[in-house]
């Protein structure tokens, strides 16, 4: 039940610049995946239009495969460490019961709008170690699949560990969201929709209701306040329109938004309920609207398009409204 994807963007996020920073007075080039040529046709499409991960290229100097243990299994120890020490100070500090399952709070907590965030973390996580794959000169198909893996790996070991603490369990509900989202990569080699669809989330605080039920001090950001949380599927409008509409461009998405409304909220004192708010928006693809050419800069923009960009809004659910500009 726990915004594990909020998480895990933190650390990817944190580790590539870290890496970045590392790398960038680097002198030694070597060939590139482009240099390569090993793609078919349909793979060198995708290869253009997701060419860049949430991992820059620093890995230039393990281009042989040899070294993808090495790589693999550090990123792997490092990510893994760090999200054990955050989540043991989260959610894990209680002491350890005996295995067991959640099948009551699980599917009732922030009416089930928590396993957005697991979906967002397993495509969090599969777009870093498809990053990892590529950079180790690994196909577009194989990086897909191993990002998948190492995604659903660390999805079904952070379950494990919420299984034995007293107030969560381990959730089948949890582990498959996340799966399904370090799946994502996978279906853009098959599917032009998913190619052309981003999964995005936004926060914003418009209600302190998580905060006053728990008699808690107001921060700017708590990654359990699903209250002020918004998951959002944008598509190309170019896309959807067949591109019939000459003026569209290549960058303006629509839209479709999650929440949950604060009114019918934790009714019970539980955390449980919520109507589901639903969201009509456009956005924006700031990929494809700002092209950047250099390494960094693509890590930028491609880190900051899982971010919903502020937009004028059509509240369809629980109720009709318009918001000016909604985030």
């Amino acid at each position: 039940m726990k915004p594990f994807s909020t998480v895990l963007l933190s650390l990817f996020i944190g580790t590539a610049s870290f890496a970045q920073s590392l790398t960038l007075n680097q002198p030694v080039k070597l060939p590139t995946l482009y240099d390569l040529k090993q793609y078919d046709p349909a793979q060198n499409i995708l290869q253009d239009r997701f060419s860049d991960s949430i991992v820059p290229c620093f890995l230039d100097r393990f281009k042989k495969r040899k070294y993808a243990p090495i790589v693999v299994g550090g990123s792997a120890a490092v990510i893994g460490v760090s999200t054990y020490v955050l989540m043991k100070h989260l959610w894990w500090g209680d002491k350890p019961t005996n295995f067991h399952f959640d099948f009551n709070r699980d599917y009732k907590y922030a009416n089930n709008l928590d396993k957005f965030g697991h979906f967002m973390g397993g495509v969090w996580g599969a777009d870093f170690y498809r990053g990892v794959f590529k950079e180790l000169t690994f196909n577009e198909k194989e990086a897909a699949w191993y990002g998948f893996a190492m995604a659903a790996g660390v999805q079904m070991a952070v379950e494990l560990k919420d299984g034995f603490a007293p107030n969560w369990g381990f959730s089948l509900g949890d582990v498959t969201t996340g799966s399904l989202g370090g799946l994502l990569y996978v279906g853009r080699l098959h599917s032009e929709l998913l190619r052309e669809t981003d999964f995005k989330m936004s926060y914003w605080q418009r209600s302190t209701k998580y905060f006053d039920s728990r008699g808690a001090k107001v921060t700017i950001f708590d990654p359990d306040d699903y209250l002020n949380q918004t998951y959002w599927v944008s598509t190309s409008l170019r896309y959807l329109t067949r591109e019939k509409i000459a003026w569209v461009p290549d960058w303006l998405n629509l839209a479709v938004g999650f929440g949950i409304e604060a009114d019918s909220w934790n009714l019970t004192g539980a955390g449980e309920g919520g109507k589901w708010e639903i969201y009509l928006a456009p956005d924006i693809n700031l990929e494809k609207l700002f092209k950047p050419k250099k390494k960094f800069w693509k890590l930028v923009f491609h880190s900051m398009n899982y971010v919903k960009v502020p937009m004028p809004t059509l509240q369809l659910g629980p109720k009709i409204k318009g918001h000016g500009l909604y985030f």
